[in-house]
């Protein structure tokens, strides 16, 4: 079996200082790359503009009805020259990098004019040809592509480039007939915008580390302040609470209160615990008065179960008499149990075994059970016939019986020569008679209303017989009526078979197998009735 995981304890003030700060940062970072990338946008579209519109103005001032004559002859003149000087002079005032007009094809760039002075990298004059030795074939294919088609983008930002990180722009130049004649671009650093971008990012991180330092001071202060301590104040309090000895310390208990105005649900917290600690005061000050009284019931009940197994006789050897042999027991569902079972010589020939089951459970059971036995005996040794044995029991019960308790009675009177009886039945459950060579009968003759019950109840006396070796079994209900986790009862069938299966012909062993069988049966449903037994054997 796996240990449970133990859980770390960390501090609410701890819990809300690092949750706050991970949001505080969060927020930060999230406005620093916003921020960020507004005014990264704002400057590339203002870097376009500025560069486009160059090279706008550049392309302007080529002679367009010469360039097909400057680049078959590779002549010049006043106007290519002061193409060229216009062109080193738009680049070096407005910081461009390169300005240069050329004529695309498959394998490089032909050069036609540039802003790149004398003595400069990347100096280059009318006619040179520049091929993959000094472009990479898709700056060539960009541009045979720019040339060709005239939707295609005019403004591009590379920054893995041998020349750097570049923003340029283009722009085709075309014939009267409408032919592209030449591609004039300009390529204008980026490292400016990286360091603009540099700075903005410290300036926007330092204030917002600022703001950031103040609300979480602001925060925490307000949290600690009306949240924090306040609940402190109750965890302190419950904890001085818990580790409390109650009986030692019951008056600090009571006079605990905690003093939280916050105005909020923290308030309504301290004042339910306040309202909690006084009402566990009270609860321990009755549970305290309750238990004793309990205790004292249960003492009480102790001594009951006491007296009413000494009213069982437990007795069941009569040394000087061998024409018989017999058991009984009895297990109480509660403390004290509503059953009852009795015997007795009546005279030297005849013997009496009776068996009860009292409706109801506990004490008030117990009582009338004690009555019923009483009166019983005392009718038998009077020697009265059997059914009017019960039929003055039932009269001398029902009086004074405001609960109105009645009892399940069996009478039997035997004659310990004969193995003749005579017996009565006030609607108890049937006697088992075991047979000596194994079989298994019901007792069955003419059946009374339960005595106690009607007090005008009259009650019919049967006669039956038993062989020598043949056993009288009795039982009460809480057998046949026992029942499991399923709901089925025992049932009267599971009972005779059981008494049928058994070899041995024992009556002490007999009612030990029915109690195991009971209980198995049962499985974990707990006992719901009292279960009594008595057993007479006719011995030969």
């Amino acid at each position: 079996m796996k240990e449970p995981k133990s859980i770390r304890r960390i501090s609410l003030k701890t819990k809300f200082a690092s949750a706050s700060m991970i949001l505080a940062i969060l927020l930060c970072v999230i406005i620093v790359l916003i921020s960020y990338f507004s005014y990264r946008d704002q400057m590339f579209k203002r870097y376009d503009n500025n560069i486009s519109s160059l090279v706008h103005t550049a392309a302007a001032l080529v002679p367009d009805d010469k360039v097909n004559q400057y680049l078959e002859t590779l002549q010049t003149d006043a106007d290519y020259d002061r193409l060229v000087e216009q062109f080193q002079i738009i680049q070096e005032q407005n910081g461009l990098k390169y300005l240069y007009a050329y004529v695309p094809t498959a394998d490089g760039l032909t050069v036609f004019a540039q802003g790149t002075k004398p003595g400069d990298e990347g100096h280059f004059v009318l006619g040179n040809f520049l091929g993959t030795d000094y472009y990479p074939q898709k700056d060539i294919d960009s541009a045979n592509n720019l040339f060709a088609n005239p939707e295609a983008p005019k403004t591009y930002i590379t920054n893995d480039s041998e020349f750097g990180y570049l923003i340029s722009a283009f722009d085709v130049i075309y014939d009267d007939q409408g032919q592209p004649l030449l591609v004039v671009g300009a390529d204008m650093s980026m490292q400016d915008i990286n360091q603009t971008l540099n700075t903005y990012i410290m300036l926007v991180s330092s204030i917002a580390a600022l703001i950031f330092i103040l609300f979480i001071s602001t925060y925490l202060l307000f949290l600690n302040r009306s949240i924090i301590d306040p609940l402190q104040v109750i965890v302190d309090n419950a904890t001085d609470f818990v580790n409390t000895n109650l009986d030692e310390n019951l008056g600090q208990i009571v006079a605990m209160n905690i003093d939280v105005k916050t105005g909020d649900e923290i308030e309504i917290l301290a004042e339910a615990f306040n309202k909690m600690t006084s009402d566990i005061i009270r609860y321990i000050n009755e549970l305290t008065s309750v238990t004793s009284e309990r205790e004292r019931i249960e003492t009480e009940l102790r001594i009951a179960t006491l007296i009413q197994e000494g009213m069982l006789p437990r007795n069941f050897e009569y040394p000087d008499r061998n024409e018989f042999t017999l058991y009984a027991s009895m297990r109480a569902a509660k403390d004290v149990g509503g059953d009852f079972y009795d015997f007795f010589f009546v005279d030297d020939d005849h013997f009496c075994i009776t068996i009860g089951d009292v409706s109801g459970k506990g004490v008030p059971a117990a009582l009338f059970m004690a009555m019923a036995k009483a009166t019983v005996k005392d009718l038998v040794l009077r020697r009265l016939p059997v059914d009017e044995v019960m039929t003055e029991a039932n009269v001398n019960l029902c009086r004074n019986n405001e609960q109105g308790m009645f009892v399940t009675l069996l009478i039997a009177i035997i004659n310990v020569k004969t193995g003749v009886f005579q017996w009565c039945d006030a609607g108890h459950d049937p006697a088992i008679i075991w047979k000596k060579d194994g079989s298994v009968e019901l007792l069955t003759g003419k059946k009374g209303f339960v005595c106690a019950g009607m007090e005008t109840a009259k009650y019919k006396m049967n006669e039956s017989k038993i062989e020598k070796g043949d056993i009288i079994y009795l039982y009460t209900d809480g057998i046949p009526e026992a029942n499991n986790t399923k709901s089925e009862f025992y049932g009267l069938d599971r009972l005779t078979a059981l008494v049928a299966s058994k070899e041995k012909h024992d009556i002490k062993s007999l009612c030990a197998d029915i109690l195991a069988d009971v209980d198995q049966f049962a499985d974990t449903e707990p006992q719901f009735d009292d279960i009594t037994m008595l057993g007479f054997k006719f011995e030969e």
